[in-house]
């Protein structure tokens, strides 16, 4: 189901297909914060889906067993999407997380997953929010930059101890450096349309694994900089393709 949403007072209509992540401001369609993130290279992942690869040929193949052709092949094609099989599976705990946490800043219940994962997170977030008297300012909010003509989801805006913050909330591994490119890019255009100012950026890491990390963030002028030069990269890719394409 498309979503709209008025921006600046109204001034700016926002849609949003949550099926096809596609946001248009005015039937225009515009470039999502995400996907600009994308364009950055991130050689742990690769390293991530050959040991997935490995992993799942090491529980596959035992020794002193021999293979028909046919065998091996599925073991192998098993072994190509085995990344795929298991960033579903994360996908879908961090959905529950996710929702889950929006509820619970939406409107103050306390409605745990029932999913054991997903549910360790999420108290492991609600044992932070209430240990540090966080009052959430914003959650699911989207956002659009009229100068640099971008819009994305934020997470959500709080205070701390006075102090005013984007933040995201990730399942992963490791808090990764293109995360602080993403909160500054919504720190931005939210800075933009609301005139309120940002201290700073939160990552929460609530892992699948159940491991919780909070990481602050104070250099927004480095971090924005940094999303400002990816959304050039990523524009000029797209132009490279459509002349591409033109072409055929």
């Amino acid at each position: 189901m498309i979503e709209t949403h008025k921006l600046y007072g109204g001034a700016v209509g926002l849609t949003f297909d949550p099926d096809k992540h596609i946001y248009e401001v005015d039937g225009e369609r515009v470039e999502g914060v995400t996907g600009v993130v994308g364009v950055i290279a991130k050689p742990a992942l690769m390293y991530w889906a050959v040991n997935m690869a490995l992993s799942y040929i090491g529980k596959k193949i035992k020794a002193g067993k021999s293979y028909d052709e046919i065998q091996l092949k599925k073991i192998l094609e098993g072994a190509k999407i085995a990344h795929k099989v298991k960033k579903e599976d994360a996908g879908d705990i961090g959905t529950l997380v996710h929702e889950a946490i929006e509820s619970y800043i939406r409107t103050g219940k306390e409605e745990p997953p029932i999913h054991e994962k997903a549910k360790v997170c999420y108290n492991n977030f609600l044992t932070w929010a209430k240990d540090n008297k966080v009052k959430f300012l914003e959650t699911e909010r989207k956002i659009y930059s009229k100068e640099h003509q971008y819009a994305g989801t934020m997470d959500f805006a709080c205070v701390i101890d006075g102090k005013t913050y984007v933040g995201d909330i990730k399942t992963s591994n490791a808090i990764y450096n293109e995360y602080w490119f993403q909160t500054s890019a919504y720190q931005q255009a939210y800075q933009e349309e609301t005139g309120i100012e940002i201290d700073g950026q939160i990552i929460v890491r609530v892992s699948r694994n159940g491991d919780f990390e909070i990481q602050e963030n104070y250099d927004y002028e480095e971090n924005v900089q940094a999303f400002n030069g990816a959304l050039v990269l990523y524009r000029r890719i797209q132009q490279l393709k459509d002349i591409k394409n033109e072409g055929v």
